[in-house]
């Protein structure tokens, strides 16, 4: 269990300054309100879906403070896993303005700044996406692969569409403010020195 948030620094040569920031979170199979994973899986969606989410439009073509920025989460693991976030700054900007940005489209999730349509048209991605991906016999038996190592049931899989479908807005708004705490933060900064 993490005590408190924790931050390190990296500097190796590289082109780019680079922002890793990692949130602890359950997974499917360790989570004791199963609701909270599918509200995270939508949070990750909201914030990092395609070109018309949160990350797109508002850090990287709005304020364009990050050259790229992303979230990512997967429901399965067999421990509690990492809500991710990265980002590298744009030109002139610097990792801590990017670190405020990231933090900045956070605390519109807690306060639950998400309109309907906006979270009907995320849900239809996710849900397009886990569905078309069915059409593939690979993925198909990677998802139950991956269910029964884990040990979970992988007839769990089946409940994905519902349990997506039934996720509010004010389910998003409480896992956000869950688990988006400074306790459970982990970040790396990485500031790039001259390429040899």
């Amino acid at each position: 269990m993490q005590l408190g948030k924790r931050e390190f620094t990296v500097k190796l040569p590289a082109k780019l300054p680079y922002l890793l920031m990692g949130y602890k979170v359950p997974v499917l199979a360790t989570a004791e309100n199963k609701q909270d994973v599918y509200a995270l899986e939508m949070l990750s969606a909201i914030l990092d879906g395609g070109n018309s989410a949160r990350f797109a439009k508002n850090l990287t073509r709005g304020s364009e403070v990050a050259a790229s920025a992303g979230a990512s989460y997967s429901l399965t693991g067999r421990l509690d896993s990492l809500f991710l976030f990265d980002a590298i700054p744009s030109k002139g900007k610097t990792i801590e303005d990017v670190k405020q940005a990231l933090k900045k489209e956070m605390a519109q999730m807690m306060k639950g700044n998400i309109d309907e349509a906006e979270l009907k048209r995320v849900k239809a991605g996710v849900l397009a996406s886990k569905i078309y991906g069915r059409d593939s016999i690979f993925y198909q038996a990677m998802q139950i692969g991956t269910a029964e190592t884990i040990g979970l049931d992988y007839k769990k899989l089946d409940e994905y569409v519902e349990q997506i479908q039934k996720v509010t807005i004010a389910d998003v708004q409480r896992v956000a403010k869950k688990y988006f705490n400074e306790n459970q933060l982990t970040v790396a900064n990485l500031y790039p020195l001259p390429l040899k």
